[in-house]
């Protein structure tokens, strides 16, 4: 078991792998050479006997075996006969020759031979006999059909193994037997040094294999180890050519690889860093979702707009969440998402949200994008735009209608009537004024909106403008008992500005305090200098304004109290006219104010000219 493991653990090995075919191709070529060489070496053995038997014949034929020689011939040929032509198997074992009447073993086999010089026929005649007449069908054909054929076969016999060679004189048969045991010891030493050889052999692919293997699979394990490095994030190792071969050609296709790899990386996490900067930075909400509807992608502007901790939420529970009435069926696989777009009502945002599919190379989906555009503000607008018309509509409908219904009175024959006339003309005359004036404001706004205000830049005592409106207004803040003071702080530079504009902003300004201060009240102005600007500021204690107000109060046409402000004859514009003239100086106008206490403007305006608001071709 212990060695299964091992050799299992080393076939997993490339390099041990190609040791092993080494190995296995160099036993096999041996077993092939081992194989003929074998056969070869029995055939010279074999051959050598034939031609022995040959030439040792035609001597026997020269001396004792007559044409047709007798048994007495025979015996004296091979076993008698003595001196220079004594047969060489006489002095070996392993060599025999039998003699055999035919005629007689046709009739009875125990008297056919009647001459041996093999060993076993000297201690059993009739094992030998049977023997060999059951081992050679070649001797058997020659006594039955009279043919034989002489042939390099080795015939296993009782415990031997021995070839055979056949001579037919006359009515004599010879049968040679040459034992295999006479050339074994060379064979076995033959075995044995084949043996060693393959021992050697083996060892020397072993090396050599090792070896070999190191030089193939050496640079393999590095491109292996580079990979890994490549894996972690490290491009910048290059790996040796050492050779021109495959092996070379591949580490060099590696470096190259590596190298590409890595620029096509930086470039990839180049634009993915785009992206992501891009995604984390828009104002739109981004999120996507798979196939799964899983969210794989959410950038904290959607976190934001949404108001979720985590919005990594299944799609079809985010679609009831924000009750979309869509689902990520009817998106991917009805391909319904074009112009697809579900509006979103939460926590006082409007979010308009647009889906699209994402798909890969083969145009096949991978998921949903869902892109949230916040459309609170132009909620607002919209909705600012609609009360504007109202109120626009409202405000025209007004006197037109005191004008219409003073109209008709007279011609229906109150004319008549000199009073009456007086009186309803001087209704109809404010009316008209009234209008008059309201659609100054609107042409006065329209021209800001679409900056087509001429403007008349020039400097300025800044002063000298504030106490003129002051001083404009003294006698309708004396009929209210008002006390009305300005104080300037420090020293007070010229500014650059549209002098008639900045005066109109500031008579706005101090209207409303004398308007909405009641009797008795005190309004104070002050005029200073803060860093590059100019300031004004007006406080008094009227009525105040409450603080759910106080944000829309520079809206159009927006008043705190609607009917005692028209009764005041305000149109509901001039703070919003005046904001819109300060922010085009580069100024800032605000307001702080406190219910039945009071309220406290400040308007700040730059020294000098500013690019903000005026531009160059609208100065006259």
């Amino acid at each position: 078991m212990f060695l299964k493991k091992v050799l299992r653990a080393l076939l997993r090995s490339l390099q041990w792998r190609l040791v092993f075919i080494f190995i296995l191709m160099t036993i096999t070529l041996m077993i092939l050479i081992f194989v003929p060489l074998n056969s070869v070496i029995d055939s010279l053995y074999y051959d050598t006997f034939k031609e022995q038997i040959k030439n040792g014949y035609k001597d026997w034929t020269d001396i004792a075996i007559k044409e047709n020689p007798t048994e007495e011939d025979i015996k004296n040929s091979f076993g008698e006969k003595k001196g220079d032509h004594e047969l060489y198997f006489h002095a070996y074992g392993y060599l025999s020759v039998t003699a055999i009447n035919k005629e007689s073993m046709l009739k009875n086999r125990d008297r056919g031979v009647f001459y041996s010089s093999d060993s076993l026929y000297k201690e059993e005649q009739r094992k030998f006999i049977d023997d060999i007449f059951a081992n050679s069908d070649n001797l058997m054909s020659l006594l039955a059909k009279g043919e034989y054929k002489n042939e390099n076969k080795l015939i296993r016999g009782s415990g031997r193994d021995y070839y055979e060679y056949i001579i037919t004189r006359g009515n004599i048969i010879l049968y040679f037997i040459y034992d295999k045991n006479g050339w074994n010891a060379i064979i076995n030493n033959f075995y044995r040094i084949f043996i060693q050889v393959i021992l050697i052999a083996v060892i020397l692919s072993l090396v050599l294999g090792y070896a070999l293997s190191k030089t193939i699979t050496l640079p393999i394990i590095n491109v292996m180890h580079k990979a890994q490095k490549i894996a972690a994030g490290d491009f910048d190792h290059t790996l040796e050519v050492k050779s021109d071969d495959e092996i070379g050609k591949l580490t060099k296709t590696f470096n190259y690889m590596a190298k590409e790899l890595k620029s096509t990386l930086i470039e990839i996490s180049s634009e993915k860093n785009k992206v992501e900067t891009i995604l984390n930075y828009m104002t739109d909400g981004v999120i996507a979702f798979n196939l799964k509807g899983e969210a794989i992608h959410a950038n904290p502007a959607s976190k934001r707009m949404l108001g979720l901790d985590d919005p990594n939420i299944p799609f079809n529970e985010f679609s009831r969440k924000f009750n979309l009435e869509v689902s990520l069926e009817e998106i991917i696989y009805l391909g319904t998402a074009d112009g697809k777009e579900r509006n979103i009502d939460t926590d006082g945002k409007f979010i308009r949200a647009y889906f699209a599919v994402f798909t890969d190379e083969d145009k096949k989906a991978e998921g949903i994008i869902v892109v949230l555009q916040d459309i609170t503000e132009q909620q607002k607008l919209e909705r600012m735009r609609q009360e504007f018309v109202a109120n626009v509509s409202h405000e025209l409908r007004t006197p037109l209608t005191s004008i219409k219904s003073y109209t008709e009175t007279l011609l229906d024959g109150a004319i008549e009537d000199r009073d009456t006339t007086e009186r309803f003309l001087t209704v109809i005359d404010s009316e008209a004024d009234r209008m008059t004036r309201l659609v100054k404001d609107l042409l006065q706004l329209s021209r800001l909106d679409n900056q087509q205000m001429q403007w008349n830049m020039r400097k300025f005592s800044f002063v000298e403008l504030v106490r003129g409106a002051v001083e404009k207004l003294q006698i309708e803040a004396n009929n209210k008992n008002h006390l009305l003071e300005s104080y300037v702080i420090g020293e007070i530079p010229e500014i650059e500005a549209d002098r008639d504009r900045i005066e109109q902003v500031v008579l706005n300004i101090l209207s409303n305090a004398v308007k909405y201060t009641p009797p008795n009240g005190k309004i104070t102005v002050y005029i200073g200098k803060m860093y590059s600007d100019v300031y004004v500021k007006v406080a008094d204690n009227g009525i105040g304004i409450p603080q759910k107000d106080i944000c829309r109060i520079f809206e159009r046409f927006y008043r705190v109290d609607k009917a005692r402000s028209r009764e005041m004859g305000g149109t509901g514009l001039g703070l919003a006219i005046a904001k819109e003239i300060v922010e085009a100086h580069g100024g800032t106008i605000g307001v702080s104010s406190e219910e039945g206490k009071g309220t406290e403007i400040i308007v700040k305006l730059p020294i000098q000219k500013t690019e903000s608001g005026v531009s160059p071709d609208t100065v006259s």
